[in-house]
């Protein structure tokens, strides 16, 4: 495929190689600062000869840079976080752009199988009112959103599945949480952390899922294969009809 990479930073990087790597083509490299960039800003112009575009960008740019694929008739894959409030508009206009589009919170093959595990998990915990349910993510320090997409889509999960809980805490508490509150918490330090744990917490017990990612390459290797996946195809798309 000829792929252009929208965001060419650590993750755009790893993109490239691992797509280059499986033989693909990378013909535009849109950045607004990288020196390898082929073009500063995304424009129609920027995208000619492009067959699936792969979008981690920012959260500030995304919305627009949907716009500018559509406009292209692009295919795009969509890996930046922070529009989820426009996904049901964007899906509108996917469909009357007549592209390809697909998205996630996290394109690495290991976090969707554990968010399969943890929907499981909490089918099975909802029977069982002994058990408290916490959460808590570390992120590295080049992160710029605190929960990530990733802890939005795990705490969406619970609150779907386990019928005693109804709201999510983020932030710090200063007083004892409500037995209808998860406290979902995080942390941001280092150069490379990925990591999520899921507690379901009893006072004779406590059942742990836990996913740690060694690197990016993971989330990149998804991201091309995800791209491999949508080319051709027209429609909107979610990480669920990728892995099926």
């Amino acid at each position: 495929m000829k792929i252009a990479i929208i965001g060419f930073g650590n993750m755009g990087k790893t993109i490239r190689k691992i797509a280059e790597e499986r033989n693909h083509t990378i013909v535009a490299i849109i950045d607004p600062i990288d020196k390898e960039a082929t073009s500063l800003n995304l424009t129609p112009e920027s995208l000619q000869g492009v067959e699936v575009a792969i979008d981690f960008s920012s959260p500030s740019t995304v919305l627009k840079n949907i716009e500018v694929a559509l406009e292209a008739k692009v295919n795009l894959v969509v890996g930046t976080t922070g529009w989820y409030d426009q996904v049901e508009e964007v899906s509108k206009k996917v469909a009357e752009a007549g592209t390809g589009f697909l998205w996630s919170a996290n394109f690495s093959i290991g976090v969707n199988l554990y968010l399969k595990m943890i929907e499981r998990a909490a089918e099975l915990i909802n029977d069982y009112e002994e058990y408290d349910i916490w959460g808590h993510e570390i992120h590295h320090h080049h992160k710029v959103d605190s929960p990530s997409g990733t802890a939005k889509t795990i705490e969406k999960i619970l609150l779907n599945k386990i019928s005693r809980k109804t709201a999510v805490v983020e932030e710090k508490l200063d007083r004892q949480i409500k037995s209808n509150e998860i406290h979902f918490s995080s942390t941001r330090g280092g150069p490379v952390n990925f990591s999520h744990v899921i507690a379901f917490d009893s006072a004779a017990d406590t059942i742990t899922l836990n996913h740690t990612a060694r690197d990016r390459s993971g989330y990149a290797l998804g991201a091309v294969k995800a791209a491999e996946w949508l080319y051709l195809k027209k429609g909107f798309f979610g990480m669920d009809d990728f892995i099926g």
